[in-house]
C-alpha cells in the first residue's frame, strides 16, 4: 500500500531484531508495525528504540487502547491508503525535523577555521568562495573527517 502510495520501503522486517539493526544502521526513520512482532510487542520494540524512530502501530482498536506510550503513532485497522499515505508522510516530516536538530552545530572556532581555509584556497589557488568550499567538502568526504578538521589541516600545509 506504501509503495502504491509513492511511499518508498527502505526494509521489510519481520522480527523486532531486524528493525533495531536497520534503524541503528539508518540512524534514524519511520517504523511502521503491528502490535506484534516475531521476537516481541510494538511496545518493547519502541522501547528498545527510544526515540531513535518515528514509530507507527496499525492494529485493532482494542490493542491500541493497552499501548500507552505517548511516543507511539497508533492508528485502528482497516485503514484506507489515504490515510496511511498522509499518517506516514507527517511522520517522515517530524524524522526530519528531528535529525536536524540533532545534527551537531559547529562552534565559533571551527566556523572561523573554515573561514580561513577558504581564504587561504581562495589565494593560493585562485578558486571563488564557493569553490573553496566544495573542495573543502570533497576532501573532507574523501579522508572521512569532519570539514573543520580537514580545513585545520589545510591551514597547517
Amino acid at each position: 500500500m506504501l509503495e502504491r502510495s509513492g511511499i518508498p520501503v527502505r526494509f521489510r522486517c519481520r522480527s523486532g531484531a531486524e528493525v533495531l539493526r536497520a534503524v541503528k544502521n539508518m540512524g534514524s526513520g519511520v517504523v511502521i508495525c503491528g502490535h506484534k512482532l516475531t521476537d516481541m510487542s510494538a511496545g518493547q520494540l519502541a522501547h528498545e528504540l527510544h526515540g531513535m524512530a518515528k514509530f507507527l502501530v496499525l492494529a485493532k482498536q482494542s490493542l491500541l487502547e493497552l499501548m500507552d506510550d505517548p511516543d507511539i503513532f497508533k492508528l485502528p485497522i482497516p485503514i484506507s491508503a489515504a490515510e496511511l499515505r498522509g499518517s506516514v508522510n507527517i511522520l517522515i516530516q517530524l524524522d526530519e525535523i528531528t535529525a536536524r536538530a540533532q545534527t551537531p552545530q559547529r562552534t565559533e572556532e571551527e566556523v572561523e577555521m573554515i573561514r580561513r581555509a577558504k581564504e587561504l584556497l581562495m589565494e593560493s589557488r585562485g578558486f571563488t568562495e564557493a569553490q573553496a568550499h566544495r573542495y573543502l567538502q570533497k576532501r573532507s568526504m574523501e579522508t572521512g573527517t569532519k570539514l573543520s578538521e580537514t580545513a585545520r589541516q589545510i591551514l597547517e600545509m
